[in-house]
């Protein structure tokens, strides 16, 4: 039979003082935490609290996006680095390595790239 689950709902988080998205928040699947994600909804880290995630969010979330980021090919390939060139809800834009060529990634490669 085929899993039929659902994607979680992100609940977006904005910066008080200018409105900014700056990250989602859904909450743990298994351990009754808080998991942060990143403005595409990419996954970041659990937190004990809804308050600690927020507040991770709100002062790192969006300087997590001018980092180094590694993405897992579907292929099993080796991990390749990856810099965001945009990042939106759903979706990111990105560079691998020194290629000059930019490459658009949504649905479930979004779970496949994580911060380095």
């Amino acid at each position: 039979m085929e899993d039929m689950t659902t994607p979680p709902v992100l609940e977006p988080v904005h910066r008080p003082e200018d409105g900014e998205l700056v990250g989602h928040l859904t909450a743990a699947p298994c351990d009754g935490g808080w998991l942060a994600h990143a403005v595409p909804g990419t996954p970041l880290r659990t937190f004990p609290t809804r308050e600690e995630a927020l507040s991770f969010l709100r002062s790192r979330g969006l300087a997590l996006l001018a980092g180094r980021w590694e993405y897992r090919p579907a292929d099993g390939g080796g991990p390749r680095t990856a810099w965001l060139v945009e990042a939106r809800p759903g979706a990111v834009v990105v560079r691998f390595g020194y290629d000059p060529a930019a490459v658009t990634l949504t649905g479930t490669e979004l779970g496949r790239l994580t911060p380095a």
